[in-house]
């Protein structure tokens, strides 16, 4: 049995706290936050354990895997930890909002051969998995992904790096995983239709991003804080006679609700397919999908 604990508790924080009580081998035994209602309110629903301190919880030898579901702000801190410790993480992605601490923080990793797992959840969500499975033996030519949410909130965004880092890292994933290559050429449009609330944070809440990528297949987002209809995303893949629409694979009851719902189950996956491995999982897409949002921010400011 492999003992656990979830850090932030938040909307995926309770996510991870529900999945792991269902994946057979794993046990929920303690959560953590900064925040102690939160963490003593989600300690009684779970039935499990808290702290007042995380070093405690650390200290436990007994508590083998860590699930980093806390503010982006505060992965790096929670890693530098897990790390010395040795113990097994899945980090909520990105793993650093600090670029140049990137490489050293995936040494670290390496070098003291950590188990871990970046949540890359969006390539286990089933409306994606049939879409690849469609496309096995189709060469796709263009992707078109949109993402726009229903709401705009400025702290948020900044807090989780921005809206590249926040709302484009999923899908920058996903198109590299659907086009089996990488971005070899990035035009992004931000200034002219960022609002000021967002351009005085130093971030955007509009963008249009288009890439070249290494075997020639082009890739356009549209990436909005603000949408009518909802949480919207829509991926669709373009090929010689064929046309791929991802809201045909979603519930239509479902297709504008909150992303975590749409892609709930996609969590699980992601966890029990990495606590069932013996090896690390989408660490060097996650570091690769990094790159390409700084890369992304950079061509913004540019432009």
């Amino acid at each position: 049995m492999i003992k656990s604990c979830v850090i932030g508790l938040s909307k995926i924080g309770q996510i991870h706290c529900s999945n792991l009580k269902k994946i057979k081998n794993t046990s929920l035994n303690y959560v953590y936050d900064k925040d102690f209602t939160l963490r003593n309110k989600t300690a009684k629903k779970f039935k499990c354990k808290t702290s007042n301190s995380f070093e405690e919880i650390l200290r436990n030898k007994e508590v083998k895997l860590f699930i980093i579901a806390s503010p982006t702000t505060t992965h790096e801190y929670y890693l530098d930890k897990l790390i010395k410790y040795k113990k097994m993480i899945y980090c909520e992605k990105p793993i650093s909002l600090n670029a140049s601490k990137l490489d050293v923080l995936v040494r670290r990793i390496k070098s003291n051969r950590i188990k871990i797992c970046i949540g890359l959840n969006r390539r286990f969500s089933d409306a994606y998995i049939k879409m690849k499975k469609l496309i096995n033996s189709k060469n796709v030519k263009i992707i078109q992904i949109i993402s726009r949410s229903s709401n705009a909130n400025v702290k948020q965004s900044v807090r989780n790096g921005g809206l590249f880092m926040d709302k484009g890292f999923h899908f920058f994933d996903l198109a590299c995983w659907f086009a089996n290559s990488f971005p070899n050429k990035i035009i992004t449009i931000a200034n002219p239709l960022s609002t000021k609330e967002f351009l005085k944070n130093n971030d955007y809440s509009d963008a249009v991003v288009n890439m070249k990528f290494k075997n020639k297949v082009i890739v356009e987002y549209i990436f909005s804080r603000n949408s009518r209809l909802g949480h919207e995303e829509s991926v669709k893949l373009f090929g010689n006679g064929f046309k791929i629409d991802s809201d045909k694979f979603f519930k239509k009851s479902i297709i504008y609700k909150n992303f975590d719902i749409k892609h709930k189950e996609s969590y699980f996956r992601c966890l029990k397919k990495f606590v069932y491995l013996n090896k690390n999982l989408l660490l060097n897409e996650g570091i690769q999908t990094q790159k390409i949002c700084d890369e992304v921010l950079k061509s913004a400011r540019l432009n």
